[in-house]
């Protein structure tokens, strides 16, 4: 999630973005697949009907209290009281939502002489109980296994490499796992629509965060690796949000609040 020593890729991310115009072909041939009525997701979670979504924008609170400078068990034990008052064992967090909570230096601007922090979140959290089943979608290949330890990061994470109907690569990264869980898993390894690949982290273990999966989309990796960025600058937010757009269709029964963009 940091480009600290990123920095040149970078660069160059940005560079091929803006005019190569393969780069270009494959955004627009991969979405117009996993938008097409023959894509099929398997559940990547097991989501019950009452599943809620929260708003962790600016200003945003949880049964009126501020998500604002709370500790993790405190921002834990306000999720956890929302869900059980929704009957509900799931909530969502929001794709492109602009938020407050990545307060830390991982979330700095690289650029020199530059005060703006990144804030537009690029995936779909679930939020759930720590230990929740987490299963590959599509057939895959683990491309990168991780763990991020840097506060408020990825920590354990996975990010799987898929191919459209032209055989052109995309991605789907898998942050705030249980290290134990993906103890097995190998990069390179062939994984079927269905599989098992881990678990739910819980903090600190997990980046520090609240029980939660971040899910997020990705349709070119620009050699960022696992430091792929889960949330943007808003002042490059046309780049990003179009490099990982809203993953609604792995999550065809979410409220279509979830999308923020």
């Amino acid at each position: 999630m940091s480009f600290a020593n990123n920095h040149q890729n970078l660069i160059n991310a940005k560079e091929r973005f803006e005019n190569d115009l393969h780069v270009r072909k494959n955004l627009s041939t991969t979405m117009n697949y996993l938008e097409s009525e023959t894509f099929f997701s398997s559940p990547i979670i097991t989501i019950d009907q009452a599943a809620i979504v929260f708003d962790l924008g600016k200003g945003a609170n949880i049964n009126g209290i501020s998500i604002n400078d709370l500790t993790v068990d405190e921002f834990t034990a306000l999720v956890e009281s929302a869900m059980f008052s929704a009957n509900t064992k799931y909530g969502f967090g929001k794709w492109g939502e602009i938020r407050e909570i990545y307060i830390n230096e991982l979330f700095d601007s690289i650029a020199e002489d530059s005060n703006e922090k990144r804030n537009i979140h690029m995936g779909v959290d679930v939020f759930c109980q720590s230990g929740e089943d987490i299963f590959t979608p599509l057939d895959a290949r683990i491309h990168i296994k991780s763990n991020n330890k840097n506060e408020l990061d990825y920590g354990p994470m996975l990010i799987l490499q898929h191919k459209n109907h032209e055989g052109g690569l995309f991605y789907t990264l898998y942050g705030h796992l249980s290290l134990q869980s993906i103890a097995n898993i190998e990069e390179g390894q062939i994984v079927k629509a269905g599989q098992k690949i881990a678990k739910v982290g819980a903090p600190p273990e997990n980046g520090n965060w609240p029980p939660h999966l971040h899910f997020q989309l990705i349709l070119d990796l620009f050699d960022l690796g696992a430091d792929f960025p889960g949330v943007a600058l808003s002042s490059e937010k046309e780049m990003w949000l179009t490099l990982s757009p809203c993953p609604t269709m792995f999550f065809s029964s979410a409220n279509p609040s979830i999308n923020c963009g």
